[in-house]
């Protein structure tokens, strides 16, 4: 494939004034640190099967308006009625963590912001629907107009898209979300390869993409096994021209090898890429967390 300079590069230079600082206590310094949260208790307006295995929900209510700050494609926090129950209650202090979630209340699960709309007052998220398997998958299937999500994220300042004059984004279709998501972020004459590997045929879907942008979609029918993302990931030709951003988001085990022949390339500079572990094999989400986080890290 070959790559052209489509993004013009652009330098700042800024003057930072040092000012002292009061003293602060270790009290004080946490609460400075702590990123702010928006949260709400919505409701579904709207319940999609946009492919056998992909299901798109979206979200009125009033405490929409408390998610103004929020960036499309960062993680949230979704609080999924308990079994057996219709209702939510938001935890007024809490650490927002899935491992810490009281799943007698409600069940957390970390999702994609895929759309917000405040005009509209919509707010969608995209769901792979693997059966009852897991709680997400199951209430995604199952869910009804006017049932309760609650939804929790944190304000942040850095932006998950990179600009770049070639771009390669890869992922299993629990990374289907925040492809989408990079995709539309483009430049009309973004040039650049996607990689997505979904359940089969009938689940691939129309994107918003650059006509610049190859996109290719692999089919795996047992998710988590077999995948073939890192051996196809080793044959792409990577520009040695220009800048790159690569992303890449999966299955746990996928992504330690899509790493590894990342950190193999020595022309590609470490803030090129990102890559992370969404998910383990075998394990719930609170099972897996610390260790996937890791893998993310790396």
């Amino acid at each position: 494939m070959k790559s052209t300079n489509v993004y013009q590069k652009c330098t700042k230079a800024s003057i930072l004034r040092q000012l002292p600082l009061p003293h602060m206590n270790d009290n004080m310094k946490h609460e400075k640190m702590k990123p702010e949260m928006m949260r709400g208790l919505l409701t579904i307006k709207s319940n999609t099967f946009l492919s056998p295995h992909y299901i798109s929900v979206v979200l009125e209510g009033e405490d929409l308006k408390n998610f103004r700050d929020a960036d499309i494609g960062d993680n949230n926090k979704l609080l999924i009625p308990a079994k057996g129950s219709k209702t939510v209650i938001i935890p007024e202090k809490k650490a927002y963590d899935s491992t810490r979630a009281d799943e007698k209340a409600a069940i957390m699960r970390t999702y994609t912001l895929r759309k917000l709309d405040l005009k509209k007052q919509e707010m969608t998220i995209e769901f792979v629907a693997h059966g009852d398997e897991g709680p997400a998958s199951s209430w995604a299937i199952l869910a009804e107009i006017g049932d309760q999500l609650g939804v929790v994220m944190k304000k942040k300042d850095k932006k998950i898209f990179q600009p770049a004059d070639w771009y390669f984004f890869t992922g299993d279709h629990t990374a289907l979300p925040v492809i989408s998501v990079l995709l539309e972020a483009m430049q009309e004459d973004a040039c650049g390869e996607v990689m997505i590997e979904v359940y089969g045929p009938e689940d691939v879907i129309e994107l918003n993409s650059p006509a610049g942008v190859n996109v290719i979609w692999l089919f795996n029918q047992t998710p988590g096994l077999n995948s073939s993302l890192p051996e196809r990931f080793r044959r792409v030709k990577i520009p040695s021209q220009g800048t790159r951003f690569l992303f890449a988001a999966a299955e746990s085990q996928a992504i330690i090898e899509i790493q590894g022949v990342l950190r193999e390339n020595k022309e590609l500079k470490r803030n090129e890429w990102k890559a992370y572990s969404y998910w383990k094999l075998g394990q719930s989400e609170s099972q897996s967390s610390e260790e996937r986080r890791t893998v993310s890290q790396q």
